[in-house]
């Protein structure tokens, strides 16, 4: 087995650099570290855990706290965060275990301290749950969620649904609707915000008849949605706060015998697997769900180290990803084409 002396002859550095690396301890420059890793994983080094444990007092495992609902399967949304936890917590040595459990009482790998930190993710999780862990003085890490003087790592959903809303307003649509599964959950509720300042900031007034929400937690919510819709307005585009929502909003479409995007362009948000199988394929605001995995990893190591550190939020951008639902390449088929509405 390789030893933190070879991997630092290797990576032409001391011993003591490589030790820090893989623990996650002090500022080494992100080339520096990424060539580290490398090398000690091209050497197979493997940290021997019980050693660290033995010195240190931790267990150099974390958790990871998700709803039952949520699906953690490979390529779902949350199912992406996690691998991108697990990802890097396993370039530093920890062991990573994950919990569905929700209840009044702390998960047990909290109460019977078997973890060193706590990811949990989502807005599904009581809050009273995430500050009775807090007051276990277990570091923690919220990601897709925020509450305040809470480390937390979630999307900027207010910004990407702007920029989302704006690429319509540049196609020339100024009846834009807005449709999401329900008001109450904090991604749509920040993205109908974002909806609202792009309307604002580009002279056009929200109109309330043009918005809808579909059912909480069910099945086809986004098709509900549309159809609601669709009876107070008619819209010449619709924003819709998720690609699920986006997906059942052109089959409603559709039913009405309505075209897209030639008749009602339609944008979504996610950039899950389900956008390019859209008939047209969605245009829609991709969120970096392994990024927002690691970087919550990666603030929780930092808080292992140093639990004093004051709280901070980061904020992951999304990216505007043009497919043909929206009609951008239709415009730039017909130019002149009026798309107001």
């Amino acid at each position: 087995m390789a030893t933190i002396k070879e991997i630092a002859k290797r990576a032409g550095v001391s011993p003591s650099t490589v030790s820090r690396v893989l623990r996650g301890k002090g500022r080494v420059s992100s080339e520096t570290k990424e060539r580290i890793l490398r090398i000690a994983k091209e050497l197979g080094y493997s940290p021997n855990v019980s050693a660290r444990a033995l010195v240190t007092g931790r267990t150099s495992t974390v958790g990871f706290l998700i709803h039952p609902r949520q699906s953690l399967d490979s390529g779902s949304f949350y199912g992406e965060i996690l691998a991108g936890v697990e990802k890097e917590t396993n370039a530093f040595g920890f062991h990573l275990i994950f919990s569905t459990q929700v209840s009044e009482d702390l998960p047990p790998m909290v109460k019977e301290r078997r973890i060193d930190g706590l990811i949990i993710a989502g807005c599904d999780i009581p809050k009273e749950l995430i500050f009775a862990v807090r007051e276990q003085g277990i570091p923690l890490v919220l990601v897709d969620y925020h509450l305040d003087k809470v480390d937390s790592v979630f999307t900027d959903n207010i910004g990407g649904a702007y920029e989302a809303v704006t690429h319509l307003i540049r196609l020339g649509h100024k009846k834009i609707g807005f449709i999401c599964e329900w008001f109450d959950d904090l991604s749509f509720a920040e993205r109908f915000k974002g909806y609202k300042l792009a309307l604002e900031d580009n002279g056009l007034p929200f109109d309330e008849t043009l918005t809808a929400e579909g059912v909480p937690r069910k099945e086809g919510s986004g098709y509900i949605a549309m159809k609601k819709l669709l009876e107070k307005n008619l819209p010449s585009a619709v924003f819709a706060a998720n690609d699920s929502a986006a997906a059942y909003a052109i089959q409603a479409l559709k039913e009405k015998g309505l075209k897209v995007p030639q008749d009602i362009a339609v944008v979504g948000f996610d950039d899950g697997p389900i956008a390019i199988h859209t008939e047209p394929p969605l245009t829609t605001m991709r969120v970096f769900r392994e990024k927002m995995g690691i970087l919550a990893a990666r603030r929780l190591l930092e808080l292992i180290e140093d639990p004093e550190q004051p709280s901070i939020e980061v904020k992951v951008s999304t990216r505007l990803i043009i497919r043909d639902s929206c009609g951008a390449h239709l415009k730039q088929q017909v130019k002149g084409g009026d798309v107001s509405g």
